[in-house]
């Protein structure tokens, strides 16, 4: 199964719960134009888009494809 890009994921969080730039910034403690340029230029560094990934998984309520016995509700 291939994953999903971070900014793909970071993206349909965006659109999933109609958040802003400024609501994600705040979700993942960054600024707002550091935001804007990963979910246009997909630039993310690795620790940030472990993140994302975290954040999609729980938020998506399924299992990481690392780890497929536990549902994105047991990250946390």
């Amino acid at each position: 199964m291939d994953e999903k890009s971070p900014q793909s994921m970071l993206k349909w969080i965006s659109r999933t719960y109609d958040l802003s730039p400024t609501a994600l910034a705040r979700m993942f403690q960054r600024n707002a134009r550091t935001i804007s340029v990963w979910m246009k230029e997909g630039r993310i560094p690795e620790t940030n888009g472990n993140k994302i990934r975290s954040a999609f998984y729980y938020l998506n309520n399924s299992p990481a494809p690392h780890d497929p016995r536990r549902s994105g509700i047991d990250m946390i």
